[in-house]
C-alpha cells in the first residue's frame, strides 16, 4: 500500500474514532437510497433483496445484519465524519424511539429506485421513503423539538443523502419500464421524477442535499461513454443547478464516483486493493479473510466496507462530491424559509 495513502487512512480512522467526542457538524443526517445505504429496512419486508444472514455484517460486531456489505456502508461513514451516530433504519424503530430521535434516520431500501415500479418484492421506493420522512418531520420531530422555529432550523441545517437510481437501470428489477423509452427519454423521465421527490423534501424543510449519479456499466469498465446512465448524469447536473437557483436557500452537491473508481482500477495498490471486482464472498458459506483488499463483497457486486470508506472520505474531503465537498456542504450557512 502507498505510504501516503496508508497514513491518510490512519488519520481518517483516528478522526472517525474521535467523532463521538466532538460536536456534530450538522444536527442530523437523513438517508434515502437503495442497497448502497440500506441499514436494515429490508429485514422487515417481504423481499428476496435481504442482507440479514451471515456473512453480511461480519465486520460490524458480527451481529448487525441488514447492510449489503461486510461492515459499514457509505452513509454510516458519512455520519461518523459528521460526528453523528450512524442513522438507524426507520422500520426498526418503535413509535416512542421515532419521537425521541433527532440525530437522523436511514430510510434506504435495497432493490428499490427512483420509480415506484422498480423493486424486487417489497421495498421502500424513494416516494415511500420520503413519505416516511415527512411523517418524521411533521409528527415525530415536533415531539422532541417543540418550538417551531427551532424545528425549522433543525431541518434546514441537517444533511440529506439521496443516493439512489442504479436499480432503475437494472433490468432485473425495473419491470421493463426502461425498455419503453429511448436512453435519452428514460433519463429525462428519471430526472423529472427525482425533481418531484427533491421538491417534496424541500417543502418539508430540507435544504442541504447530496444527490448521486451512477454508472450502469460493469465496474471494471467505467468508460463514461459506454454507460447509458450518463444521459441521466448530464441531465441531473443541469436540473440541480436550476433547482438551487430557484429554491431559496437550497444547496446541492453531487456524488459522481466514476473518476474515483477509475483511479482505483488504474492503481489499486495505492488504495490498498489487491482484488478488483473479485467477490470476497461468492458462496454464502465461505468468506475471504482479506476483505479490505477486495472492491466487491458479494456476487451481486455490492462494495466492501473498505470501498465505502474510501468513497465517503473522498466525498467528504476530496473531489468525488462536487461542487462542494461534504465538509463544505456541512459548514455552509443555512437559510431558513422566507419569513422565519
Amino acid at each position: 500500500m502507498d505510504k501516503s495513502f496508508k497514513l491518510s487512512l490512519l488519520i481518517s480512522s483516528f478522526i472517525i474514532v474521535m467523532a463521538n467526542n466532538a460536536d456534530a457538524l450538522v444536527p442530523a443526517l437523513y438517508v434515502f437510497g437503495d442497497s448502497g445505504v440500506d441499514a436494515g429496512n429490508n429485514n422487515f419486508l417481504k423481499t428476496p433483496a435481504k442482507a440479514d444472514k451471515w456473512p453480511y455484517g461480519i465486520d460490524l460486531n458480527n451481529n448487525t445484519r441488514g447492510r449489503f456489505t461486510n461492515g459499514k456502508n457509505a452513509a454510516d461513514f458519512i455520519a461518523m465524519l459528521l460526528n453523528l451516530p450512524m442513522p438507524p433504519p426507520y422500520l426498526s424503530l418503535s413509535e416512542v424511539e421515532r419521537s425521541r430521535l433527532i440525530t437522523g434516520i436511514n430510510y434506504g431500501s435495497g432493490s428499490c429506485g427512483i420509480l415506484n415500479t422498480t423493486r424486487a418484492g417489497e421495498c421502500l421506493s424513494l416516494g415511500k421513503q420520503i413519505e416516511y420522512f415527512t411523517s418524521t418531520a411533521t409528527t415525530d420531530l415536533p415531539k422532541a423539538i417543540k418550538r417551531p422555529p427551532k424545528l425549522r432550523r433543525h431541518l434546514a441545517k441537517s444533511m440529506y443523502l439521496v443516493l439512489i437510481g442504479s436499480n432503475d437501470y437494472n433490468n432485473m428489477v425495473n419491470n421493463g419500464v426502461r425498455n419503453k423509452f429511448t436512453p435519452q427519454d428514460f433519463a429525462q423521465y428519471l430526472v423529472e421524477e427525482m425533481t418531484n421527490h427533491i421538491k417534496k423534501l424541500y417543502d418539508v424543510g430540507a435544504r442541504k442535499f447530496l444527490v448521486s449519479t451512477f454508472a450502469s456499466c460493469e465496474p471494471k469498465t467505467y468508460v463514461p461513454e459506454s454507460c447509458e446512465s450518463n444521459y441521466y448524469t448530464e441531465k441531473l447536473v443541469d436540473r440541480l443547478q436550476e433547482l438551487q437557483a430557484n429554491l431559496f436557500g437550497s444547496l446541492f452537491t453531487i456524488y459522481d464516483g466514476r473518476k474515483l473508481f477509475a483511479r482505483i482500477h488504474e492503481n489499486p495498490k495505492q488504495f490498498g486493493i489487491t482484488y478488483l471486482d473479485v467477490p470476497c464472498c461468492e458462496d454464502a458459506s465461505i468468506v475471504c479473510a482479506n476483505r479490505s483488499e477486495h472492491t466487491t463483497f458479494d456476487k451481486l457486486g455490492h462494495p466492501t466496507e473498505a470501498i465505502y470508506k474510501i468513497v465517503a472520505l473522498d466525498c467528504f474531503y476530496g473531489s468525488t462530491c462536487l461542487p462542494l465537498s461534504l465538509s463544505q456542504l456541512a459548514n455552509a450557512p443555512s437559510f431558513l424559509p422566507l419569513g422565519n
